[in-house]
């Protein structure tokens, strides 16, 4: 696209047959070989080649060809014109002058290609000619109506043309004239009604009259009981006027009692929201009070190992409550189930796990972990755990699941799934709990409560499903160390 400051010319033009039918063929706009617009710092250069259309026209928009900042500063475009049934091509030069708004070529075009070179220039119009002789003068129209009426002898009455008859002025019942001084003279008035004026008051002649005289106060008596409307000192309250009654919203104010005092006692009702979460200088003396998150950790872990102390979000239990003398080696195609409660939001980015040993290399790509919330919705998914399981003899493993998640406080189950290894104790080995017979206490809870430790019943899974019902979870004996981060 030009830059706007280059001025544009539309040139157009249509092609027909002898008998009428549209031809076909281009047109070519050729400037010379470069042109250079220094103003917008623009090289031009090329043919613009259009197109007959359907009714064999063209029309295309070229640079004026007497812009300011040209170089050359001088120049023409060869137009040559390929028409079908044309024995040959036409070329010939024109100027696009930008004071022309649209040129057709037809007005510009040489009749004869043989004729000597010349370059078409549109011009203006020519100065208008002489004027021709005035022709005879008409014959004189008749009137055809007057006032709407056409007979032959038309005759007009005041009536007619919304006057006042001449015999009802000054006479009973017309209209009344006036003197020279432009009154009306007392013989045209009412007998009784006219006249000079003959008391006012009682008084005659050249009367005076004081406030006294139409029973009202003069200037300083009425100062002095009165105030004047430009000097009341308060004109509007709040842009209104007269008994003016205010409340609470019309002065932005919160109305008695709805507002939270900055000292003093009160009670507040209703569910707050707060932006910024209060705080309070002191710990709680009462349990009703606010509680400062330092005393609350104090409180509720005191003296004991939580997760977060360890970098967790959340754990299945205290590792160091693991077996000394036991890994749980997980059957290939079950899916292990590790409950983890959450008592705070948290953003979920790992999963983890401890592995007291692992011999590499065994487990298949079939082999995954996962975080499922408490209704069983899988929220999470780690890589192919072939791939995030090292060979090791003792190791922490730090998992990160596909994308982070915005956990809620609540129960949630890392899921995990084991495919590949031929013989159980070439699989990883993972820490679990101490374990007493063959039915070990993990999952000891009230009936219907959360499981902790437990696995779905199918079995020969190669992959961790979207969702499942926690009703289909059984209890599992072994209970696995997991935590999340």
């Amino acid at each position: 696209m030009l830059p706007d400051s280059i001025p544009v010319v539309t040139v157009t033009a249509r092609y027909l047959t002898p008998d009428g039918r549209p031809m076909t063929g281009t047109v070519e706009f050729r400037p010379p070989a470069l042109l250079t617009h220094a103003a917008t710092d623009v090289i031009l250069g090329g043919p613009t080649v259009a197109a007959l259309d359907a009714e064999g026209r063209i029309s295309t928009v070229l640079p004026a060809t007497d812009a300011e900042g040209w170089n050359p500063a001088r120049w023409t475009y060869t137009v040559t014109e390929q028409l079908s049934g044309v024995g040959r091509k036409r070329s010939y030069q024109i100027v696009l002058p930008a004071a022309e708004q649209q040129v057709d070529l037809a007005d510009v075009a040489p009749v004869d290609p043989a004729t000597p070179d010349y370059v078409a220039v549109p011009g203006p119009a020519g100065p208008p000619g002489e004027p021709g002789p005035a022709g005879p003068p008409g014959e004189p129209g008749a009137v055809r109506s007057v006032n709407g009426r056409t007979e032959a002898d038309i005759v007009l009455d005041a009536a007619d043309v919304a006057a006042v008859p001449a015999a009802s002025a000054g006479a009973p019942g017309g209209v009344a004239t006036l003197d020279a001084q432009g009154l009306v003279p007392s013989g045209q008035l009412p007998a009784g009604t006219g006249g000079a004026v003959a008391s006012v008051n009682g008084l005659t002649g050249e009367v005076v009259l004081t406030a006294a005289d139409v029973g009202a106060l003069d200037q300083a008596t009425a100062d002095g009981r009165y105030l004047a409307a430009d000097d009341a000192p308060v004109l509007s309250v709040n842009g209104r006027t007269g008994t003016v009654e205010l409340s609470a919203g019309d002065v932005s104010a919160v109305p008695a009692g709805r507002a939270v005092l900055l000292d003093g006692g009160q009670t507040v009702g209703g569910a707050k929201t707060f932006t910024v979460p209060p705080s309070v200088p002191a710990d709680p003396a009462t349990g009703d009070q606010l509680a400062r998150r330092s005393y609350v950790d104090a409180v509720s872990a005191a003296g004991t190992w939580s997760p977060a102390a360890m970098g967790f979000a959340g754990w299945s239990f205290d590792p160091a409550a693991t077996a000394a003398t036991s890994a749980q080696y997980c059957i290939n195609g079950w899916l292990y189930l590790i409950g983890i409660p959450l008592h705070a939001p948290h953003t979920v980015s790992n999963v983890v796990f401890y592995t007291p040993g692992y011999v590499g290399g065994t487990l298949g790509a079939n082999s995954w972990a996962g975080l499922y919330t408490g209704a069983g919705q899988r929220v999470g998914v780690t890589a192919p755990l072939s791939q995030v399981i090292p060979a090791n003899e003792g190791r922490t493993i730090v998992i990160p699941l596909g994308a982070p998640y915005a956990a809620q406080p609540g129960n949630y189950w890392i899921a995990l799934l084991v495919n590949g290894p031929a013989d159980k104790n070439d699989g990883p080995a993972f820490a679990r709990g101490a374990s007493i017979g063959n039915a070990p206490a993990g999952s000891a809870r009230m009936p219907g409560a959360f499981i902790r430790h437990g696995r779905l019943s199918s079995t020969g899974q190669t992959s961790l499903p979207t969702s499942f019902n926690p009703t289909s979870v059984v209890a599992d004996s072994n209970a696995i160390w997991a935590a999340l981060s």
